[in-house]
């Protein structure tokens, strides 16, 4: 047996030998690795979808030639217009692998846009035709001239009718916003007008006439006057006209208008000395030196880097730059010429125009020495001339180097002639200074007094022929002229002086100082404004009469307190009236009080004292008593000094203000602004942190207003300082006027629940209307306070006129530092219905207050849905606006409404900010029809 097992053994081991060098002579045969793929391509997006057809592959990686490689099988790539060369490498689990490659091309279609070139294969340059043209894609026929290159053009094919062309839809539209001029290469053997017109845009349609001269291939120019975009664009080939014949366009860009280039060789206006086709300086020569040079001051006005004209003065009288004309200047339309001077000195500049069908027109203006200034000289001709003459320094003898650019023919005056001066006296008894005979003699103290012809004779104030310049050297605020007279003013014999103002400004305060001669501390002055910029005002000086005549000496500032280098002209300063002074058919004051308990300040013993922070605060006869509002005789007037926003006058008191007694104040303002926001402050003298303020605005401008502040009652009376601004957190130097500065009125201010005609305590409202004048009223209030910021009162109308003369109305108080959509709402017992007209009595302290009106369930079923809120603006402060509210958008889930909800001073958009000021609000008579 164990033979046995012994031999089995042996044939074992023998059979295993066998077995293990049958495996190290064989070799393993794999299936063949094939590397291979096909794949679609959609052309209209460049998407390309890959099938791998490799075959006996474990894993991939694709080199897709465009972002990315990939090891998916079957990747998908979006490519833009190319040819690409994509290589797929397959590899399998031995190691072994193949390579695959295939190359493809992507054209995705455009569309149309500028530049339009007709040489891209991928947009379809197909036109538009109408009345008769014909348009194809050729190669360029003539590769000669403005464009010598064989490419492809636009063939254009007129059959001779009135207005045939082509138009292109634009993909992306034109836009205007900075490059304002489309360039385009035009071919054509004839003379032609090529019209293109832009249409389909974000304004109105604009178009161009560009001339062609027939020469074969052209660049022509298109430069249009507009800012917005449009989609298409149309080419006429002599518009209007018949013209028969075959075109090529090519080419068409966009392009700055400053780049357009210059081919005039002819001298005309407008003159920029830009044209580098222009002889200027063989056409400009006179008795100065003159040269075209790179604008060396980029500054101001005139800050582009383009050429202008160098003029160098050497000190003679009448130098002069003489312009020889190559086209006439026509004046038959516009009389004006405007002209861009740099110079660091102020100067007398005169235009003349000489060779023409009238006689030689001149005109002369200053230039404050700025650095560039426009000036613009009106010409009071019709004629055409050949020739302009212009004297830098006229009639002096400085020296230096100017610059000139920008030459422009604008519009003149074109109103009726002046009307020559009459009269005139120089005696103080009739003083009336028309400069009829260019007198009297005029001081200028830091400025250039002249006398010369009225710039501005339009209008009714001022056509007289002759006026008084006056340019300020900018050297101080308080840059004057002034005149002597030989004897002295009578305000007993005369009311006061009248003068008419021009001023480029609005609103420019014009101080007339009186004084006696050799005694400067005697004097009177009188502040008054201009109204609109740019035009006469004639402006009145009530002086009181003295118990003998004081004054001979007349010192007149314009832009009183405010350096500045302006020209200003005045004339027709003449004394008025039959004596007296001091208003006219105004009422003289009969009572005033400066004691807290019955403030009535009135000015009429000109008291009490004015604290002016940033202000020159007098007292002065009223300077409008007409009207209703005020009509007395004697009113403050208050300087701005323009020094911060928060100019101010001070009053301090002798006691305490109490609103446990009194309800508000009240206070007479007159503003040259409409809607002058006119801040009442209250401090603590000698403890500034305690105060209370309220905002209100003044009405139309130019007008007195009555102003009321409700001040809540305190525990105790704490202030005892008025501090008022004007135009309050606006820098200005504008001049305000006011009176009757009182407490009124029987306390209530600040909210609570009682007032007006109840009683008793307020209830909330039952039913439409609600009139306030019982005890019914809004009494729920919300905030982001929990209703803290927010009260409801009923109190006194505060201005029972006009559309409103109930006795009581709803007050809203809405305090600063709370969100914005705080506001009061109530509930009423029954649904009302929702679809009705809402109407409101509004009455605001400021202009274009936005009420947010809403309507709503209370309690609230969710599955109601309520109408969008409405909104309403209040545009007029002071006065009581009726509001009408529709809501016509209630949702069909909708299952009634009983609640009004109304959120002061809440635009939509608004609900995150804050208030920043204590405001109050009136309501009444609120009624559903």
């Amino acid at each position: 047996m164990k033979n046995i097992i012994r031999r089995l053994k042996s044939i074992t081991i023998l059979a295993l030998t066998f077995v293990l060098v049958g495996c190290d002579e064989e070799d393993v045969v794999l299936p063949e690795l094939t590397a291979g793929f096909t794949y679609t391509i959609n052309q209209d997006t460049g998407t390309v979808s890959f099938i791998n057809t490799s075959t006996n592959a474990d894993s991939y990686e694709w080199d897709l030639a465009y972002g990315p490689n990939s090891t998916l099988i079957n990747p998908i790539r979006t490519y833009p217009s190319g040819t690409y060369t994509v290589v797929l490498t397959a590899t399998n689990v031995a190691g072994a692998s193949d390579t695959f490659e295939d190359t493809f091309t992507i054209a995705i279609p455009e569309e149309i846009a500028i530049p339009i070139t007709f040489d891209n294969p991928l947009v379809n340059y197909d036109a538009t035709v109408f009345n008769g043209t014909s348009f194809q894609i050729v190669e360029n026929p003539d590769a000669t001239g403005a464009n010598p290159t064989v490419s492809n053009v636009g063939e254009i094919v007129n059959i001779g009718a009135a207005f045939e062309g082509f138009f292109f839809e634009l993909g992306q539209p034109l836009d205007l916003s900075t490059d304002k001029t489309v360039k385009a290469l035009f071919w054509s053997t004839t003379p032609v007008n090529i019209l293109l017109k832009l249409e389909n845009g974000t304004a109105g349609d604009v178009e161009v006439i560009a001339s062609h001269l027939g020469t074969g291939w052209e660049e022509i120019y298109f430069t249009f006057d507009s800012a917005a975009n449009y989609s298409t664009i149309t080419f006429f080939v002599d518009g209007p006209g018949t013209t028969a014949g075959t075109f090529y366009i090519d080419e068409i860009s966009q392009i700055n208008t400053a780049d357009v280039p210059c081919t005039e060789t002819a001298l005309g206006f407008p003159i920029d000395f830009d044209c580098e086709t222009i002889d200027y300086v063989t056409k400009i020569v006179g008795n100065v030196s003159f040269t075209v040079v790179d604008n060396p001051e980029l500054s101001g006005i005139n800050a582009d880097p383009t050429k202008v004209g160098q003029i160098t003065n050497v000190g003679d009288n009448f130098e002069n730059a003489f312009f020889n004309l190559d086209v006439p200047i026509d004046f038959s339309v516009d009389q004006g010429v405007s002209v861009k001077i740099f110079s660091n000195q102020s100067l007398p500049i005169l235009l003349k125009f000489e060779d023409g069908t009238e006689a030689n027109v001149e005109d002369n203006q200053t230039h404050m020495g700025t650095g560039w200034e426009e000036l613009t000289f009106t010409l009071n001709s019709t004629g055409s001339y050949n020739d302009m003459v212009l004297f830098v320094a006229f009639n002096q003898t400085d020296v230096g180097t100017f610059y000139v650019d920008d030459f422009a023919q604008v519009s003149g005056n074109t109103g009726p002639d002046c009307f020559p001066e009459t009269t005139e006296s120089t005696a103080a008894s009739d003083l009336n200074i028309t400069f009829q005979t260019d007198s009297p003699s005029i001081f200028g103290d830091n400025t250039f007094p002249t006398i010369i012809d009225n710039p501005d004779f339009s209008g009714s104030v001022n056509n007289s022929c002759r006026v008084a310049q006056v340019t300020r050297f900018n050297a101080s605020p308080f840059d004057n002229i002034q005149i002597d007279l030989t004897d002295k003013l009578d305000f007993n014999t005369s009311e006061g002086m009248k003068m008419k103002v021009w001023s480029p400004i609005a609103n420019t305060p014009v101080l007339l100082k009186l004084e006696e001669i050799g005694t400067p501390g005697n004097f009177v002055e009188i502040l008054q404004n201009t109204g609109a910029a740019n035009t006469w005002t004639e402006l009145t000086y009530d002086f009181a009469p003295t118990a003998t005549p004081q004054f001979d000496k007349l010192v007149i500032f314009f832009n009183f307190n405010v350096a500045d280098g302006s020209t200003y002209f005045f004339d027709d300063l003449m004394v008025y009236g039959d004596g007296g002074g001091g208003g006219g058919d105004c009422v003289p004051e009969t009572t005033e009080s400066t004691a807290a308990s019955d403030l009535n300040i009135t000015f009429q013993t000109d008291s009490p004292s004015i604290f002016g922070d940033n202000t020159f605060p007098t007292i002065i006869d009223n300077p409008d008593f007409s009207g209703s509002v005020n009509n007395s005789c004697r009113v403050a007037q208050v300087t701005r000094f323009n020094a911060s926003p928060f100019d101010n006058i001070q009053i301090d008191l002798t006691d305490k203000l109490d609103f446990n007694t009194s309800e508000g104040m009240k206070m007479k303002v007159w503003s040259p602004v409409a809607n002058t926001p006119v801040l009442l402050k209250l401090e603590e003298i000698g403890n500034a942190g305690n105060f209370v303020e309220i905002l209100q605005t003044t009405g139309a401008a130019n007008t007195w207003t009555e102003l009321t502040y409700d001040f809540a009652p305190t525990a105790t009376p704490q202030f005892d300082k008025l501090v008022i601004f004007f135009n309050f957190n606006v820098a200005d130097g504008s001049t305000y006027y006011f009176d009757d500065l009182m407490v009124y009125g029987t306390p209530g201010g600040g909210g609570g629940g009682t007032g007006g005609g109840c009683t008793t305590a307020a209830v909330p409202a039952t039913a439409f209307p609600v009139n306030f004048e019982g005890c019914e009223s809004f009494t729920d209030v919300f905030s982001s306070n929990d209703g803290a910021g927010m009260t409801t009162s009923l109190t006194d109308n505060p201005d029972a006129s006009g559309i409103n003369t109930s006795d009581y109305v709803l007050r809203v108080d809405k305090s600063a530092g709370i969100n914005r959509w705080g506001g009061f709402q109530n509930a009423f017992p029954s649904n009302f219905d929702g679809t009705g007209t809402f109407k409101f009595l509004v009455y605001t302290n400021e202009a274009n207050v936005v009420m947010r009106f809403e309507i709503n369930s209370n309690p609230q079923d969710n599955a109601s849905g309520n109408p969008s809120p409405q909104f309403a603006t209040i545009t007029n402060a002071n006065t009581w606006t009726e509001v009408e509210i529709t809501f016509d958008n209630i949702p069909p889930s909708n299952t009634g409404v009983n609640q009004l909800v109304i959120k002061p001073d809440n635009p939509d958009g608004t609900d995150g900010e804050v208030t920043t000021t204590d405001k109050v609000y009136y309501f009444d008579n609120i009624r559903l029809e």
